[in-house]
């Protein structure tokens, strides 16, 4: 391995675990919101349905950037063990990736 590829690996692996950490705020979030849009009686003292949609939709497409970088670098790790590698399978998966996010934010701003 080259001295760029191996930074670019650590770089990567950097991204990938933060995107794993900040899963744990945003899920925790997307849950207490979700609920609270649902069961609106329970949480009104915590936070009331209109904030409540606020902050689901808001954070709606940060967590789904963070699940595709955090579950793409899972995907491609059980590929390479089981020898399927190559530029056409990571093209494969940036790809996928770009188009679940980019849903995801067209969806936010359809509202």
């Amino acid at each position: 391995m080259t001295r760029a590829s191996v930074w670019y690996a650590k770089l990567w692996r950097r991204i990938e675990r933060l995107a794993a950490w900040l899963l744990l705020p945003l899920m925790a979030l997307q849950f207490l919101s979700g609920y609270a849009i649902l069961h609106w009686r329970l949480f009104s003292r915590i936070l009331s349905k209109p904030t409540a949609f606020k902050i689901h939709h808001l954070i709606q497409p940060v967590t789904v950037a963070a699940i595709v970088v955090h579950g793409g670098a899972a995907i491609r790790r059980a590929l390479r063990r089981r020898k399927l590698r190559g530029l056409s399978i990571d093209l494969a998966l940036v790809l996928f990736g770009a188009g679940l996010v980019a849903f995801a934010v067209y969806l936010q701003l359809l509202g």
